[in-house]
């Protein structure tokens, strides 16, 4: 960010920062008292004066009578689906809307960077096909797939009762045996599977996986799995109901001629059957039956990707009315900047992805010409922008210096988070480490506050000490082996807040650190972090709200851990790949594997605690600030989206309040 620039947010928009910052936390504290004092499953009018809370979930128990939406009435009557009443499984499972039930039609339009960013949110943002989920809060688990679950006293063994008839999007009936394809064969498959995840393992075995009948799975565990439950409502929960048994088998070799299957992966130019394989499972292919409450029927690389209600989704709300009420959701592909633009002009339907929180002002001044509202849903994030300094760097001078946790100190307590919370949040952030944040029950202020100061003169002391004395004439501290000391911040544009990041740029070089913001597209920034290039990289948190769920930040748990990559690479596989972690590192590790290992939430705590007092000493990633509320824009014709949610990639959000029951009526505000 330009001197100028920031001049003139310090010394014009520091009071209007304040200001805003009151008024948000007014807001929020009228919208949160208004989720607190509705009528589980009100109407709208009992909703209108008290905002829009949060969707209930039961089970149908009334006479099989239901209802579906005209363009599937219309199939039905040309012959082409089975009534809605056959297509419903026998346990179809209820959400009751917050607002009003239906109305069917209409298109939610949304936008994304790439087909890559679009395929996530299809999947995990909008679809969360898990056999469990969480609740809009994110403060329980919720039944899905999966109507309930048992597990024994030493949680070795669990049992998960699945909804019965369910069916897939072709029309198929989905059962264990779908599980125990995945469990077989894709899982089991070192060509499709190279490397097990260890969320499948304990006591360095593989779970047993069997099906009394087509409705009950059991899962066997060599040791104890305390954390096992709450993976069903993340990647392993959806993993496992990911591959329709019926329409995979015939592309895999233990079901068809491996000799075949490579000729026709080489059809669609692929070398290998599971390259090809892999290609099926894409959320792109239209042909692979889902679990999803829209499926695409207009794949990339169209202009406008579609798509269309599921005529087999297994959902109904109080009245019998199969959702979900929208018909179609679009996507197209521009750049964030332009996805702002479109977002401040009204063109969104629903969406909080690639928002710029530096647009919060101009959001706010469009919303009634836009005939949109701005949400402010809770940040499950224990920051953002958070700089995790590469601890494997292939420069061996570098390396030495990254693993110094004085020298991540110093970089801490060089930046000015004060000024980055007035210039790019408008003083509502709060400053802070990438520590859970104050609503959690693992909330540690000592770890949140640490070496947050602004002290330049105590960085530059500990850059001094370290030895870092040596300067050339542009003040650039100088490395042992006399090169200046040079750091490029890698970031991507949906990652981070560029105009924060260029002024941790600039603070970190007013102490003799030389640094500039390098902007990559994701793809090239995940490739250039798998190979161990770059000096820093920036993203932001990973829903430390339940940091067990995703401790990437508290130590190297996998390749998403951006301070040390090769060390993650080293805990996943039992220290047979990648590089030794420093012995603190390890003994996070340690740590993590006793939580693993029990199922009392108390004794889960007792021991992260010990994790957190170890990254409060060693300061392994930097956080900058955090606590900011996530933005939404919301078209004033959507029903049922809830005022106040919890919105993080583990909780799924927005996928954690039923995007299925969500609908368009006509007319504005």
């Amino acid at each position: 960010m330009p001197l100028l620039r920031v001049t003139v947010w310090s010394r014009i928009y520091r009071p209007l920062g304040a200001a805003i910052g009151v008024l948000f936390f007014l807001a929020l504290l009228v919208e949160g008292l208004a989720w607190l004092c509705r009528e589980p499953g009100g109407h709208t009018t009992a909703v209108a004066a008290a905002g829009v809370g949060n969707h209930t979930v039961r089970e149908w128990t009334g006479p099989r009578v239901f209802h579906e939406a005209p363009m599937l009435a219309a199939l039905v009557k040309a012959g082409k689906l089975p009534p809605v009443a056959q297509r419903l499984p026998d346990e179809p499972q209820v959400i009751v809307p917050p607002q009003q039930c239906g109305p069917y039609g209409g298109v939610w339009r949304r936008f994304g960077t790439d087909p890559m960013d679009i395929g996530t949110y299809v999947i995990h943002r909008i679809s969360y096909p898990n056999l469990l989920r969480w609740g809009p809060m994110a403060d329980k688990l919720l039944p899905h797939v999966a109507t309930r679950w048992e597990a024994s006293p030493d949680a070795k063994d669990f049992t998960l009762h699945l909804r019965r008839g369910i069916r897939w999007s072709d029309g198929v009936p989905f059962t264990s045996d779908d599980i125990l394809f995945w469990y077989k064969y894709v899982l089991q498959n070192d060509k499709i599977t190279p490397s097990i995840p260890r969320e499948y393992k304990r006591a360095g075995k593989l779970m047993t996986v069997d099906a009394p009948d087509a409705y009950t799975v059991h899962f066997h565990f060599a040791a104890p799995n305390g954390r096992f439950v709450e993976n069903l409502a993340a990647m392993p929960g959806f993993e496992m109901i990911d591959v329709a048994a019926h329409y995979f088998k015939q592309f895999h070799p233990a079901f068809a001629s491996e000799d075949a299957l490579t000729v026709l992966a080489k059809a669609h130019k692929y070398d290998y059957w599971y390259q090809y394989f892999a290609s099926l499972r894409d959320w792109q292919n239209p042909d692979a039956p889902r679990l999803w409450p829209w499926v695409v029927t207009v794949p990339p690389p169209a202009r406008t990707i579609v798509l269309e209600r599921n005529p087999y989704y297994w959902k109904v709300d109080p009245q019998g009315n199969q959702l979900p009420y929208m018909d179609r959701v679009t996507f197209e592909i521009f750049d964030p900047e332009t996805i702002n633009l479109k977002a401040i002009s009204g063109e969104f339907g629903m969406q909080g992805r690639h928002l710029r929180f530096d647009n919060y002002p101009l959001l706010m001044d469009h919303a009634q010409s836009g005939h949109y509202r701005v949400l402010r849903w809770l940040d499950s994030n224990g920051g953002t922008n958070n700089l995790a300094l590469n601890m494997n760097s292939k420069d061996s001078v570098k390396h030495t210096l990254f693993n110094d946790k004085r020298f991540r100190i110093a970089l801490s307590e060089a930046i000015d988070r004060d000024e980055i919370n007035q210039a790019c949040f408008f003083g509502i952030a709060v400053p802070r480490q990438c520590a859970p944040p104050k609503n959690s029950p693992y909330y540690d202020k000592a770890y949140a506050e640490a070496y947050t100061k602004f002290d330049p003169s105590a960085a530059n002391r500990l850059l001094d000490e370290i030895g870092l004395t040596r300067r050339n004439a542009d003040g650039v501290r100088l490395l042992p082996n006399g090169e200046p000391l040079y750091l490029r911040i890698d970031c991507t544009p949906m990652s981070c807040s560029l105009s924060a990041l260029e002024l941790v740029a600039k603070q970190w070089t007013a102490v003799g650190v030389k640094a500039d913001v390098n902007v990559l597209a994701r793809q090239l920034f995940y490739q250039r972090k798998a190979a161990l290039m770059p000096d820093v990289t920036v993203w932001y948190g990973a829903d430390e709200w339940n940091p067990l769920l995703d401790p990437r930040w508290f130590f190297p748990w996998k390749d998403e851990s951006n301070q040390g990559i090769a060390y993650a690479a080293w805990f996943r596989s039992n220290g047979k790949k990648g590089e030794t972690p420093p012995p603190d590192m390890q003994r996070c590790m340690t740590l993590y594997g006793q939580i693993e290992n029990t199922p009392d939430p108390a004794e889960q705590r007792r021991l992260f605690k010990q994790i957190v007092d170890l990254n409060r000493k060693n300061l392994w990633v930097i956080g900058t600030v955090g606590e900011a509320p996530v933005l939404y824009v919301v078209s004033d014709t959507f029903r049922n989206v809830p005022d106040v949610a919890v919105s993080g990639w583990q909780f799924r959000g927005p996928a954690n309040t039923a995007p299925e029951c969500y609908s368009i009526v006509g007319g504005g505000r």
